[in-house]
């Protein structure tokens, strides 16, 4: 066997490693930029901190804050239009994963002809895009970590992936300080979004001896750390474990697969407008009650990684101990259920059935310990509306 790993060329970790944003553009040889945003970061004054970097080291800066939520075909279109217009040469992305997942469509489409939807899929794009130095400031999508993008259509809804080596970001700067200011709700979906991409990396058939290790890492870090940063935002040492441990988890899940969760998460989210790591997290401890038969050694060193259990305890006792503590967390981090969202239950009954059959014809369901049924994906959805 053998695998090939894909992660950023460059990346930067550290306290105030964002001051380093403009040499790193400067070593691509970039003179105009375009700095890709959201309005809260534009409003908070962290755009401008990021421009302000840029200008004066003699950069020519357009700022494009039109990520104003789950990225889709038009915000891409928007920010590919301004890039041209303005003839920038490189992308800079601060924010979360909406922006950076933005950003590096928008690096690729710069260079690629054609529209969004022919670059999804999996090593379609066949040249590199312009570049992307990417700032998160969540930790949530490991987006600055991988090769995935997910973009929804604006016309149909869908929700549709890429992965190719060209949505690697060129420059990957790890700042915690960027990440001090999410709330409560965000702090707890973005880290149970990472936590999902941690485990399922693990679980994966596609897992490998690489991945293994930063998947296990990364459960460490969030199981350690996510708690703290909930009740206390200002925790910086545990503001600091959750980036790295959303970085792992990215490089894990990009370099192996997800499973289930993201196959169903993502029709969760197209039809009701829950966002992608609130639907993971709602999602997570239904689906890993169900897949646990395929892999029950991997779940139970997760649940040993997680302190939930002992390496004493029988592979099966660690199993329900891990499906335990995910809904307990779920609880403790006021994750809402689908019902709680405020989705009604016969509008989500009816869209039960389609929402299970773009699941089970995701390709990620394929590489999920145990592949369901459409019948046991519909059960799934059903269990996980009040819980």
């Amino acid at each position: 066997m053998h695998y090939q790993l894909e992660i950023p060329p460059r990346v930067i970790i550290g306290t105030d490693a964002r001051t380093s944003v403009a040499q790193e553009a400067m070593n691509f040889g970039w003179s105009r930029v375009l700095v890709v945003s959201d309005p809260f970061h534009e409003a908070s004054g962290r755009t401008s901190e990021i421009n302000e970097l840029l200008s004066k080291a003699g950069l020519e800066v357009s700022v494009y804050s039109g990520v104003t939520g789950e990225p889709d075909t038009e915000m891409v279109t928007r920010g590919l239009k301004q890039f041209k217009a303005d003839k920038c040469e490189g992308i800079v992305a601060l924010g979360g994963g909406s922006v950076i997942d933005t950003a590096k469509t928008i690096s690729v489409l710069a260079v690629n002809d054609g529209t969004v939807q022919q670059y999804m899929g999996t090593d379609t794009v066949t040249k590199p895009g312009v570049g992307v130095i990417a700032l998160p400031t969540t930790s949530g999508t490991g987006s600055e970590a991988t090769r995935v993008v997910v973009i929804g259509d604006s016309q149909s809804s869908l929700k549709m992936s890429g992965r190719s080596k060209a949505y690697v970001p060129s420059v990957a700067i790890l700042d915690y300080k960027l990440t001090m200011s999410m709330p409560k709700p965000l702090t707890a979906a973005s880290g149970i979004d990472a936590l999902t991409h941690a485990i399922e990396a693990y679980v994966s058939r596609q897992a490998n001896d690489f991945t293994d290790l930063l998947a296990l890492s990364a459960v460490r870090l969030i199981r350690n750390s996510i708690e703290h940063v909930w009740h206390d935002g200002s925790d910086e040492d545990a503001r600091q474990d959750m980036l790295m441990g959303s970085f792992q988890a990215g490089i894990a899940f990009s370099n192996s697969s997800v499973g289930l969760v993201h196959s169903m998460s993502e029709p969760l989210g197209a039809c009701f407008h829950v966002p992608h790591g609130l639907s993971n997290a709602m999602l997570l401890p239904a689906v890993t009650k169900f897949s646990v038969a395929g892999a029950p050694s991997r779940y139970a060193e997760i649940a040993r990684c997680m302190d939930l259990a002992n390496s004493s305890m029988a592979d099966e006792e660690c199993c329900q101990l891990l499906i335990d503590g995910l809904q307990q967390l779920n609880r403790e981090l006021e994750i809402p259920s689908p019902k709680s969202f405020g989705i009604g239950k016969a509008l989500y009954e009816e869209h039960i059935e389609k929402m299970a059959g773009d699941a089970a014809a995701a390709g990620s369901t394929g590489n999920n310990p145990v592949i369901p049924t459409i019948d046991q994906i519909n059960e799934i959805y059903r269990s996980t509306y009040d819980t």
